[in-house]
């Protein structure tokens, strides 16, 4: 496409689990200094880090991009000590054509674990914006992400490929929405029992959903820790399970381990001692956390996994339907991004002849001025025209130069366009 060539290199939820890519990510070793480091010593041209749960990915440019792939495979098994043949399986590593497709499908949501989930692009945008910062990009990989931006954009607005609830997380958070009516979640408090992945998700939404308060309760203290921090939410002990159901109205289960955590005869006291007030209830714990039985209860709204299962699976299957149409605008973009890296050849050719006509232009103007007592206004109209005469006399040469790229023998009719006006 240009001298250096466009690059990413990585690894993905794809092909590496989850050991492998937590090994990575907690190594250290890529941030935006590496990067910088790397472009003084020459390895990269530019380039930027991509870094979510999963995936951790070098995309830029190089002059010899297999060279750039050595030293960064190398870094990583440095830092995070895994050995080659460990990781050489997990990464995968695209050029050119192939990469800027597949930066256009990760910005778009298509390469993502739920296809079409819209958090990844609000991610790459992020990475970018660091990049900027750090000074790691240049013409070529800003041109490559602000159109990969545009094309996630454009996939957005004509397909329904982001349409629908496809976790049960936001299938359930929804449908609570729904039960509460106009007044939402902004004077409700809500307990996740749980600190898995389930949980930081159902978190995530609350608070996107602007949740008054938020308790986070497991029977590991350290993930609920670090679960809360992350969404600011309070943090209770399994013995306080009993204090924290008579606070909250809103209950979501997402507990590991099998073992049923609510117990109606056990949360009946509980739930008497509330005199009243409603509680919504949503496990999504397999198997179920709560005893179904507990939904007997007077002003007890329970609703399992499989309340949402359905809905979840029936919005996968329109989004995977939709990625279809998705990628042939992947094709339309990716197409149009080629051609205007073939123009970049043609630049300084055009930046040549127009240089040289104008000079031209304006040594014969001077020489004419300088010869004739000519007024303010004739030098004024005299440039003008002289300005319309290289315009008209160079259009023909500049479209024929402009269009080099897209003919077989591109390097010899800029060649010719050369030596015809003397440019070398």
């Amino acid at each position: 496409m240009a001298e250096a060539s466009i690059f990413v290199l990585g690894v993905a939820h794809r092909e590496a689990g989850v050991e492998i890519r937590e090994r990575l990510q907690g190594s250290g070793a890529f941030t935006s200094e590496a990067l910088f480091r790397f472009q003084t010593m020459g390895i990269l041209d530019e380039a930027l880090l991509i870094s979510t749960c999963n995936r951790l990915e070098v995309a830029g440019t190089a002059k010899d991009p297999e060279a750039a792939r050595e030293k960064i495979t190398e870094r990583l098994c440095f830092f995070s000590g895994l050995e080659p043949e460990e990781l050489e399986p997990c990464l995968h590593f695209h050029l050119d054509s192939k990469a800027v497709e597949y930066l256009f499908r990760v910005a778009a949501g298509l390469d993502s674990r739920v296809v079409g989930e819209t958090q990844i692009l609000g991610q790459v945008k992020e990475a970018f914006r660091e990049a900027m910062i750090y000074r790691t990009v240049g013409p070529m990989v800003s041109r490559l992400f602000h159109k990969s931006f545009q094309t996630a954009k454009r996939i957005r607005s004509e397909t329904q490929v982001a349409s629908g609830r496809v976790s049960v997380a936001s299938a359930a958070i929804a449908s609570c929405q729904e039960s509460l009516g106009e007044e939402g979640f902004r004077d409700q408090a809500a307990l996740i029992v749980g600190a898995g992945e389930m949980a930081s998700l159902l978190a995530s939404h609350l608070k996107a959903r602007g949740i008054r308060a938020l308790t986070v309760l497991s029977r590991s203290l350290g993930r609920a820790q670090a679960l809360a921090a992350r969404v600011g939410a309070e943090v209770r002990t399994l013995p306080q399970l009993g204090e924290a159901l008579l606070e909250n109205d809103l209950i979501f289960t997402a507990a590991g381990g099998g073992a049923q955590v609510l117990l109606r005869d056990e949360i009946a006291p509980i739930h008497a001692r509330r005199l009243g007030r409603p509680w919504r209830i949503f496990d999504l714990g397999v198997p179920r956390n709560v005893e179904p039985s507990a939904g007997e209860l007077p002003g007890v709204l329970l609703r399992n996994v499989d309340a949402f299962t359905g809905e979840v699976e029936e919005s996968l299957d329109r989004r995977r339907s939709e990625a279809l149409r998705a990628e042939d605008i992947i094709d339309e973009e990716v197409a149009k991004f080629k051609e205007w890296c073939s123009s970049l050849d043609t630049r300084p050719t055009i930046k040549d002849l127009t240089s040289k006509a104008e000079q031209a232009r304006l040594t014969e103007l001077q020489r004419t001025v300088a010869r004739n007592d000519f007024s303010e206004k004739e030098i004024l109209a005299l440039d003008a025209m002289t300005r319309a005469l290289v315009r008209r006399l160079l259009h023909n040469p500049l479209l024929f130069t402009k269009s080099c790229h897209r003919h077989q023998r591109a390097d010899f009719n800029l060649g010719m366009v050369r030596r015809i006006f003397g440019l070398d």
